[in-house]
């Protein structure tokens, strides 16, 4: 477990359209409850922009596709207002085209749902990584 320095957690906030994933989500990062923390979820890309710019949390775990606002357009103003902000798009579409789309965009992970339980937990530890 990759702990942060000097006993601070990093946040994270989680968007998804589906209350399921976000569920999951928060289930997954259980373990990680000494190193993250979530400070709040959105339902939707409008929703999250909003919530991360009050927030400013240190990471996002957002879903590819969300109504009003997808993740690949959320990234990008993300990172125009906190460019060091960390953002993981995850995507039940993982193919190819989604992959690159979401790396030009700014994101600095990209996961497929299907394989969360397996890909989460190291994405967030090499995400923290990152931000020592």
């Amino acid at each position: 477990m990759i702990a942060p320095s000097s006993g601070v957690r990093w946040t994270i906030v989680v968007a998804d359209d589906d209350p399921d994933y976000r569920y999951f989500v928060r289930f997954l990062l259980g373990p990680m409850a000494d190193t993250v923390i979530i400070v709040g979820e959105a339902g939707g890309g409008e929703e999250a922009l909003a919530l991360v710019l009050r927030k400013r949390p240190d990471i996002v775990v957002a879903d590819l596709l969300m109504p009003r606002l997808n993740g690949i357009e959320l990234t990008r103003r993300i990172k125009q207002e906190l460019r060091d902000t960390k953002i993981i798009l995850m995507t039940a579409y993982p193919g190819g085209a989604n992959r690159r789309l979401a790396f030009v965009g700014g994101a600095d992970g990209f996961l497929d749902k299907t394989a969360l339980v397996t890909d989460l937990l190291p994405a967030i530890r090499d995400i923290v990584g990152l931000l020592r």
